[in-house]
């Protein structure tokens, strides 16, 4: 028979593996509903910064060819548009702070481009930038 500490040492192991296992368990399903919960926001907010950052690129390509006074205030009104980006990298970092990585991240705005375009078309030009 085991002595009352080895059974007590025994039991600590036991407790300490358990743990481990369901830490290890765990985490992947953590990351799934973490990032469940957030794709939708997460999609928005990735649309938003994506066109806001294709129409500053339009501005300042339009002012490039023709510097005209009309095309300094395009220009303007779309680096307040940038603004949007910000709270796209505000929400990738929240959630990587809560557990998700740059792979599930990629995961979840490839999920985004999925559901909202209707055709192949629709994906290769959100992927596209023209110049």
């Amino acid at each position: 028979m085991l002595s009352r500490s080895w059974r007590n040492s025994l039991l600590g192991l036991a407790l300490f593996v358990a743990g481990a296992a369901s830490a290890t368990l765990a985490a992947p399903l953590w990351r799934v509903g973490v990032s469940a919960a957030f794709q939708e926001q997460y999609a928005t907010l990735t649309y938003r910064c994506d066109y806001a950052m294709r129409d500053h690129l339009i501005a300042k390509q339009r002012l490039d060819q023709n510097p005209t006074s009309e095309n300094v205030d395009a220009l303007r009104e779309m680096e307040l548009g940038l603004i949007s980006c910000q709270d796209y990298d505000l929400m990738r970092k929240r959630l990587i702070q809560w557990g998700l990585s740059e792979n599930d991240l990629s995961e979840m705005a490839l999920m985004a481009v999925e559901q909202r375009a209707e055709n192949l078309a629709d994906v290769v030009r959100i992927h596209e930038i023209r110049y």
